[in-house]
Formats: C-alpha cells, structure tokens, sequence
C-alpha cells in the first residue's frame, strides 16, 4: 500500500495551519520567494502523516531528495504544480511520485521529441489529434516518479526508460492517479494499491 495525500497549497501554508504542526525551527528555515509555500505545505503534510518522524532531521540525496534518517522510518516524496501538491508515502521502499495540472503547453512536442523514447513518440503521434495532449502528461508524469523513485534527477530525464521491460527489469511498479484537473504517477518498487487522501 502507498498513500497518497493530496491537498492546496494555499491553505496548508496558511499561518495558523503552520503553527498548529511545525516546530519554529521548521518553519524558520523555509526558503524566501516562490518556494516557500510548497516547502511550507509539505512539511505540514508530513508532520500531520509522519507523526512520529522528526522533521528537524530530514537527509538529502546528492539531487535534493529528502528522506528520514530514522532507520526503519517509511519513505516519501513530494511533489507539487500550481496550487496542488501531493505527498506519496511508502513503508517499505523508496517511491516517487510526480503531479501536473493537465493544460495547454505549446512546447509539449518539442520536449516529447527531446525526453521521450522512439517507441513513446510513435504511440503519441498515433493518437487522435485531440488526446495527444493527455498523453504527454501521462508520459511525462510516469518519466518524473520513476525518476524520483529511483533518486535522479531531471538531467537524467532523456537517458531514462520507462518501457514496460525496463521497468520489470527493476521491479519497480507504476500507477496514475486522476484528481481533475491533475493528473498524478506514482512509481514504487513492488506492487501497491493507492490509499487516497486529501488533507484540508
């Protein structure tokens, strides 16, 4: 099982919902600028869903990934676009998880044509006019939780194969999540249902 806790941005990072479930230290070191909010409402969602768990001592990876540095601790991954912002929690392993509000992009074949593989662009290009654009957000939300899951980062993005033999090959398992107008991948390394939850 992976749980999944979406919720807003907004109201999560609202003052009185910081104080009731950060520790001061927490909330001070938040950055200035664009980034604080989702730093804020993150860190609320793991306080509310990883009680135990101290936020005050989170490590990174060499790309920025936090994690628990409690042996035994559950993992996690957060990820947010526009004012939607999801956290994926598994118990077991590492997981990944990537959410996008599904909307008009004119670059979107410019980017497919850079980061996905041959066999993605001609599934895409096989589709209807109108379902082209859905497809890319799948595509790219299923590149950015595996990516995730497996501790990369975007730079790695063009290199990454997320055919189904690649994916078999590292036992790691994917499913979507529809909450409109987001679409949501979660990337795991075993099989999992999806525990859904909304925080307000």
């Amino acid at each position: 099982m992976v749980t999944l806790v979406t919720g807003d941005i907004a109201a999560l990072s609202a003052p009185d919902v910081v104080a009731r479930w950060l520790p001061a230290s927490v909330s001070a070191a938040a950055p200035d600028g664009p980034r604080r909010q989702p730093f804020l409402a993150g860190r609320v969602m793991l306080a509310a869903h990883c009680p135990d768990e101290s936020l005050q001592a989170l490590t990174y990876n060499h790309h920025g990934k936090p994690a628990f540095t409690r042996p035994g601790a559950p993992f996690f991954n957060i990820s947010h676009s526009g004012n939607e912002i999801v956290l994926a929690i598994d118990a077991f392993a590492p997981v990944g998880v990537d959410i996008e509000i599904e909307r008009p992009r004119k670059a979107w074949p410019r980017i497919a044509q850079d980061y996905f593989s041959a066999a993605e662009l001609q599934r895409l290009k096989a589709l209807p006019d109108n379902e082209q654009l859905c497809a890319f957000w799948h595509g790219w939300t299923l590149r950015e939780a595996v990516l995730k899951q497996r501790g990369g980062s975007v730079w790695d993005m063009a290199a990454l194969d997320v055919s189904a033999s690649a994916l078999n090959a590292h036992n790691l398992y994917t499913r979507w999540h529809h909450q409109h107008p987001c679409v949501i991948a979660v990337c795991a390394a075993h099989p999992f249902d999806l525990a859904v939850v909304t925080m307000t």
